[in-house]
């Protein structure tokens, strides 16, 4: 078998999970744990000026918000923050760039920090949309303006090789911190990735920091981590900063957001992407459309993408497509929010990136995408075209991992391609869990019960589509509204349901039962740690926050076997394997 998972571990009491070589006759009985109320009936918001946060009473030239994102091959943007964010209604004057200087002074001593680098000072305004109550901008609205966000590379890194730094302006400096060099690209084992999405500021955000902080002291390399979106959640803001529980701040187009939440928010992570660099890429959270139609300006100044594969993408979209390799794991990050169909720039340039991924060199492929192209939560084909559009050339080439978010609960699936269990498909997790301030997924109107489509009484149907009716309508492409961008009209059967795996089937929009490609799903807050311990196994461990530390709930290898399945090496379609479109 190509691609199997085998159980490690587990503190659960339930039925062992896919032990031995999975295979499409013979599999594990599918693990759900219920939602538990008496852990977490809700999010907790931390308060933005709250003292546990880094450098809470820091002078406004006082370098905040200290993060780090590779960019390229041994080099690192160092990124941070000075001056205060102004709001106010109307017109906010941005603070002056001119002449303002962005220097990291680092070297392999915290006493001889020798060499410098410089780099770039930039501001953007957040300008509320004025047309649609309570979203009212202009006079009315409370305007924003950022402080000044620096961003400097720090090149010809020694991998492997530890850095001490500390940012400012020449004369005002922040304390110093350290990191690790990544690795090069190589067959350098191990290698941890940490997975986490959906973070936002709560106490659960807090909790999720803390657990993620003891999985970066355990690594025995330095450690990446992949961030698979929804940052902050400050479309769950009105615009006057006053919070709305649950998400009444109208997330995603023509929101309004509160962005003091984007400053308080990476202040809260600086002790974790102060060390440890990240990857990441876009959610719906993250749109928050201006007045002007402009979207993702806050991530976009914020945070920096590496330099992508060749040939790169158009300038405008590298930031929401990319590649970058660490030790002998390939990263892909693709976004939903551009257009991803046949012939594409995003389709075109995966194609390309994985043609000329070199399996020798990289042999573990993963994608990251915000939002998840296999789940049995509500957002089961919610971008299907997506999923449609470009899971053939990623079961061609062999990707053996998705990480998603946008689920607000974990979820594993076994190897799978086109919903069925298939040894040459790919592992998909959606790791949605990190604590954000809108709680787990689930359904209001059915109790505590998580938000699965086979839980939740079936689907909407043609004679009833009242229940999530939006997700059964045709979706005009539009660059305004891109959480409908390309969208297919999804399908589903005449009475809303499936027959199950019980016995015949037709595919259909939801499942009468948990199918079986869904291995372990769970509504608890937490994140994952991927270890790639040699070209054919890695180690993914999934950590509960409600468990100590030191404890996975999930604890499975990932087994890669390229005789059985020649496109694990990059090598095209399996002849013979399993299903293909």
């Amino acid at each position: 078998m190509a691609l199997v998972l085998t159980l490690v571990a587990a503190t659960l009491a339930a039925p062992a999970l896919c032990v031995g070589p999975i295979a499409t006759t013979t599999i594990a009985a599918p693990i759900t744990i219920p939602f538990d109320t008496s852990l977490r009936t809700n999010s907790t918001y931390l308060p933005l000026q709250s003292a546990s946060l880094p450098d809470a009473n820091a002078p406004a030239s006082q370098p905040t918000q200290v993060h780090l994102s590779p960019a390229g091959v041994n080099s690192v943007t160092v990124s941070w923050a000075t001056q205060n964010y102004t709001v106010g209604k109307g017109y906010v004057a941005p603070l002056p760039t001119a002449g303002v200087v962005s220097l990291v002074q680092y070297g392999a001593s915290p006493t001889a920090l020798t060499s410098t680098a410089s780099g770039i000072t930039e501001t953007y305004n957040q300008i509320y949309n004025t047309t649609v109550s309570p979203r009212v901008g202009g006079d009315n609205a409370f305007n924003y303006t950022s402080p000044l966000l620096h961003s400097v590379v720090v090149a010809n890194l020694s991998p492997g090789a530890t850095y001490f730094y500390r940012v400012g302006d020449g004369t005002t400096f922040s304390g110093t911190f350290n990191f690790t060099a990544l690795k090069a690209p190589g067959q350098n084992y191990p290698q941890r990735i940490i997975a986490i999405a959906d973070w936002g500021l709560s106490s659960n955000s807090s909790s999720t920091l803390d657990h993620v902080l003891d999985s970066v002291a355990s690594s025995t390399s330095p450690p990446l981590v992949n961030y698979i979106a929804d940052f902050v959640y400050a479309d769950c803001w009105y615009v006057n900063g006053t919070v709305s529980i649950p998400t009444q701040g109208f997330e995603g187009a023509l929101s309004s957001t509160w962005q003091p939440v984007w400053d308080s928010w990476q202040r809260f992570i600086q002790p974790l992407v102060s060390q440890v660099p990240m990857l990441f890429s876009t959610g719906n959270h993250e749109i928050e459309q201006q007045s002007t139609g402009e979207i993702f300006r806050s991530v976009m100044t914020r945070w920096k993408a590496p330099a992508s594969a060749i040939p790169p993408p158009a300038p405008a979209s590298s930031f929401f497509f990319y590649s970058h390799e660490v030790g002998p794991i390939h990263n892909i990050f693709l976004s939903p929010y551009v257009d991803y169909t046949p012939g594409s720039d995003q389709w075109n340039w995966l194609a390309y990136d994985l043609l000329r991924t070199n399996r020798t060199v990289t042999p573990w492929v993963i994608v990251n995408i915000h939002n998840p192209w296999v789940t049995t939560d509500s957002s089961y084909k919610e971008f299907e075209q997506m999923r449609t559009s470009m899971e053939p050339l990623t079961y061609q080439f062999g990707v053996d991992i998705f990480f998603y978010g946008h689920v607000h609960a974990y979820e594993r699936s076994a190897p799978v391609y086109n919903y069925e269990v298939n040894p040459c498909g790919s592992v998909h997790i959606t790791i949605g869990d990190a604590g954000n301030s809108e709680g787990l997924s689930f359904l209001l109107n059915y109790g505590p019960a998580e938000q699965f489509e086979d839980l939740n009484g079936g689907c909407g149907n043609v004679t009833y589509p009242n229940q999530r009716a939006s997700y059964l309508n045709t979706a005009t492409p539009n660059i305004i509204d891109p959480f409908t961008y390309y969208r297919h009209v999804l399908t589903f059967q005449a009475d809303g349901n499936s027959t199950g795996y019980a016995g015949e089937y037709p595919k259909g929009y939801c499942y009468a039962e948990q199918p079986l490609w869904s291995q372990y799903r769970e509504p608890s807050f937490g994140h994952g740690t991927l270890d790639a311990l040699n070209a054919t196994h890695a180690r993914w461990q999934w950590h509960r926050n409600q468990d100590g530390v030191k404890v996975a709930a999930e604890d499975i290898y990932v087994i890669r076997d390229t005789t059985a399945c020649p496109n694990k090496a990059g090598q095209g379609l399996v002849s013979g394997g399993g299903a293909s479109d």
